[in-house]
């Protein structure tokens, strides 16, 4: 559960430049509200590269967990839409603990 901890501080800082400029809290429902597409994709990817390189730490380097939470993220059809299906479900909550959510439920951890 650490890994998750301090990926979710990793989402947050590449994040924060956009939650300061909205001067408001970045939940989920901001998230999809004042950002735009390319926006959204950016803060997701430096959520889920947060998440993806804490769980290689935290399985002691080996690269399954890692490769696991990429190809649910970048190559599998439907992920975009289950994400923001999720934000809109929980629009007041962070996005990076709603991310680490499902990648737990398709990749383990």
């Amino acid at each position: 559960m650490l890994w998750v901890k301090r990926a979710v501080l990793a989402g947050f800082i590449a994040g924060f430049g956009a939650s300061v400029a909205a001067q408001e809290q970045m939940t989920a429902g901001s998230l999809t509200t004042n950002m735009n597409a390319d926006e959204r994709i950016s803060f997701l990817a430096g959520i889920v590269e947060g998440l993806a390189t804490a769980r290689y730490y935290a399985d002691d380097k080996q690269p399954e967990g890692r490769k696991c939470i990429y190809d649910w993220f970048y190559r599998t059809d439907g992920t975009l839409r289950k994400v923001y299906a999720a934000f809109d479900r929980y629009p007041d909550q962070f996005p990076g603990p709603i991310m680490a959510v499902l990648i737990r439920s398709k990749c383990g951890g």
